[in-house]
């Protein structure tokens, strides 16, 4: 089914919600990722990114997530333009600290310089966006923490950490959880989900960003595209589609693709309604990741 057939359809779509870690917290389980919103482009460009966002929130995918990386901070900004027209208790927005910030009042900074451009007064989460081994991960737990107690963001977390990083970052902490590790995952790039296993008995979220790939799968050949292409057929889906919901039909697994233009924002909502069999999974899973 083409994605110009299932634009009549999205107005049906009940987005499904999964609680983020042990917070209680329920966000979507398809969220609006923001990289790749580039700094120096038209204004047409940035409408249209406007647009791709609103209609998003409309479509249930409140969590939103930037980062100060994105744009040199001009993510940042559009988001925090199109986020003043909602409700604030109706989203959720994430960002993320560049690991270029070497000392605590610098990273302090950061964080205060993000909210800015977001006009926002508190994050709902925020994470170290990749690790930095010049800087202490007990150096980036100390200033995550001192933002919660400072009531500038409600949860934290890490971003691009493998497991062995994400338990030291969890052992530095003194009272608060991680409550997600973001991290690139796709039916393409299984290498993470081996270790979906851990996630879950912790307890802690696994955020998948790019599950599209960089190119949203246009250019994707092979074995692995006939079988996107089989099941897609099962579903009378798109083969982004199934990428997608075969993520989110794992547990405690949540995704944030960008979208530019309006028709793939919806074609990517209507993912969240696939529910891919036993069978379907296994053909689509990598067993030799582990």
């Amino acid at each position: 089914m083409s994605r110009n057939v299932y634009n009549k359809l999205v107005h049906t779509i009940v987005m499904r919600k999964v609680e983020l870690g042990k917070s209680g917290e329920k966000i979507s389980i398809i969220g609006q990722g923001t990289w790749g919103l580039n700094r120096w482009k038209s204004q047409a460009y940035y409408h249209q990114w406007r647009q791709s966002l609103r209609k998003g929130i409309e479509l249930g995918m409140d969590h939103i997530d930037t980062a100060e990386a994105y744009g040199f901070g001009k993510a940042e900004t559009i988001v925090g333009e199109v986020i003043a027209e909602y409700q604030r208790d109706d989203l959720f927005i994430t960002s993320k600290l560049l690991p270029t910030h070497f000392t605590h009042n610098g990273m302090k900074k950061a964080a205060y310089n993000s909210l800015k451009r977001l006009n926002l007064d508190f994050f709902d989460l925020y994470l170290i966006h990749w690790p930095n081994p010049i800087v202490s991960t007990k150096k980036y737990m100390k200033v995550l923490e001192e933002l919660v107690k400072e009531g500038k963001t409600r949860y934290i977390g890490v971003s691009n950490y493998s497991v062995k990083q994400v338990q030291t970052a969890q052992n530095a902490l003194k009272k608060e959880e991680l409550v997600t590790n973001q991290v690139s995952a796709n039916v393409a790039k299984q290498k993470h989900i081996k270790f979906l296993p851990y996630y879950q008995k912790e307890s802690i979220t696994m955020t998948a960003y790019s599950p599209l790939g960089h190119k949203g799968f246009t250019n994707l050949k092979g074995k692995l595209r006939e079988t996107l292409e089989q099941v897609a057929h099962n579903h009378q889906a798109t083969i982004q589609q199934i990428a997608i919901a075969w993520l989110i039909n794992m547990d405690n697994v949540i995704t944030i693709p960008k979208a530019l233009q309006i028709s793939h924002v919806e074609a990517n909502a209507k993912a969240a309604e696939i529910t891919l069999s036993s069978d379907e999974m296994n053909m689509l899973t990598d067993n030799s990741t582990g």
